[in-house]
């Protein structure tokens, strides 16, 4: 049998992924309906407020406790061990010995918008941890690009032109019983940007609804620069403490109604959160809101919202908007800079002089170019950084730089040798720059693959099926450095 995971994956083999799926999530739905040992998950189901027609409409399933009854249930289907183990329903332990990847879990099969099961979340009934476990990403599934419910939601969102995105199968689940059957579920804290771009074909009102713990409220900031991509502001809809979507919806459904119906623009919320982090009586206080809020405004795109939110910005600190207009300026010019004075939002925004940044520390500091170990020559935009990258990689840490670089790339490797940079944090500041540039370096890549997919011929099948398995491996990419990101500007902050 061919390598199902190869990039020259047919459309047949890629359907018979979806087969396999299909036929775990009938056994998973039959074994919770008829099963004696499933008998817990009904009684965890019913204690859940989740009603047999939405057992029925979601494919809610359990998972027996065995280690092999699904392999044997798939195998007498006539569906090999190394097929299945795309899928991820199966894994191999180091000995090699083959076994059900869930086992004594509530099973939730997770749809595309075509209503083929991609993957499956999977929870325990007890304070096990973790509680909840997903499949592995594979040619059928991405975690950071499938929205939980979206089969069942197109329909909703179309006809009311907006998109509610939650954080967890059961407020899924909730929402839809109650009626709110225009919502989705990230299926984690964070919204990526191609949940947005899926969003985006919907509908482009789209309204944040995770919940009201400080991860959450991280994490809709955090979509800010997605507003760019949908092409609108996200609103979000904010609960009161200590409640998620499902806690709302089961106790009166109506008062999760009134929080849609007045959910904020995310920049609002943003400003308003912030601020109480800070003692705005304060000129200290102030300066530090302020300096925090820019960061955010700077990534608008739309010169009026950027507008407005300068004039609410003012209006929160009592400071003239000219001020803070010659502030975002200011935070501007530092981004552009070649040395940028600190991890975090300032950093370098053009790639050219993130590139530049980056090799002065690579040739000045050999001992941290194992930092890099990820980087590759064709991630460089510019020709002259990638052939000294080159170059310089393939000579001894310990070797004179300056001796092996070719005369004609010679005043651009003493141009990066002028360039100041700051004594502390250098590991970090190198780390982020090699984010950066392997980020717009992926997303420029996908966006070429994009153009390529609009472009095929109908009948182009193998290509379409490359290409797509192409932006999924780099969609997972994006989302690790993504995360790594995050983590860098977090320790930056301490």
């Amino acid at each position: 049998m061919n390598n199902i995971g190869a990039s020259s994956k047919t459309q047949e083999q890629r359907d018979t992924l979806f087969q396999v799926n299909s036929a775990a999530a009938r056994l998973f739905h039959d074994l919770l309906l008829n099963s004696p040992q499933a008998e817990k998950a009904r009684q965890y189901l019913g204690n859940r407020g989740v009603s047999s027609t939405s057992v029925s409409d979601f494919q809610l399933g359990f998972a027996l406790p065995d280690w092999q009854h699904l392999k044997e249930h798939l195998n007498s289907q006539g569906y090999q061990d190394e097929f299945v183990l795309e899928t991820g329903l199966l894994a191999k332990s180091d000995s090699g010995r083959i076994y059900d990847r869930f086992r004594d879990k509530l099973m939730i099969p997770i749809f595309d918008h075509k209503s083929r099961v991609i993957g499956f979340g999977a929870r325990t009934m007890d304070d096990t941890l973790p509680k909840y476990i997903n499949s592995p990403d594979s040619p059928t599934f991405s975690k950071s690009a499938a929205l939980f419910g979206i089969n069942m939601a197109v329909s909703d969102i179309r006809k009311s032109d907006q998109a509610i995105i939650v954080e967890g199968y059961f407020d899924v689940i909730a929402s839809h019983q109650a009626g709110f059957k225009n919502t989705v579920a990230s299926m984690g804290t964070a919204i990526t940007e191609s949940q947005v771009n899926t969003l985006r074909k919907l509908t482009k009102n789209i309204i944040l609804a995770l919940d009201a713990d400080e991860a959450g409220a991280e994490a809709m900031a955090r979509s800010l620069p997605h507003e760019a991509v949908l092409g609108n502001e996200l609103k979000v809809a904010v609960a009161p403490a200590g409640q998620d979507p499902d806690d709302i919806i089961r106790k009166n459904p109506e008062d999760w109604n009134s929080l849609i119906g007045e959910a904020k623009p995310l920049m609002e919320f943003i400003i308003e959160r912030t601020s109480h982090n800070y003692d705005l009586k304060t000129a200290g206080g102030k300066s530090k809101f302020s300096d925090e809020i820019l960061n955010y405004i700077a990534a608008i795109k739309d010169p009026v919202r950027k507008g407005h939110y300068l004039a609410e910005l003012s209006r929160k600190v009592a400071i003239d908007t000219a001020e803070l207009q010659y502030g975002l300026n200011r935070l501007k010019r530092t981004s552009s800079k070649a040395s940028p004075e600190r991890v975090g939002p300032a950093i370098a925004a053009n790639s050219t002089s993130i590139e530049d940044y980056l090799l002065s520390i690579y040739i000045r500091h050999p001992e941290l170019r194992a930092t890099c170990q990820g980087m590759k020559a064709e991630f460089f935009a510019g020709t002259e950084n990638r052939e000294i990258f080159k170059k310089l990689n393939d000579t001894s840490k310990n070797a004179d730089s300056a001796l092996v670089i070719e005369d004609v790339f010679r005043p651009h490797y003493d141009y990066l040798m002028s360039i100041q940079e700051p004594k502390a944090l250098l590991q970090e500041r190198l780390t982020e720059c090699a984010l950066r540039i392997e980020e717009k370096y992926l997303k420029s890549t996908a966006s070429n693959i994009k153009t390529i997919l609009e472009n095929l011929e109908p009948d182009a099948i193998e290509e379409s099926e490359r290409c797509q398995h192409r932006l999924i491996l780099i969609n997972q990419r994006l989302a690790d450095i993504f995360r790594s990101k995050n983590e860098l500007l977090r320790r930056s902050r301490r």
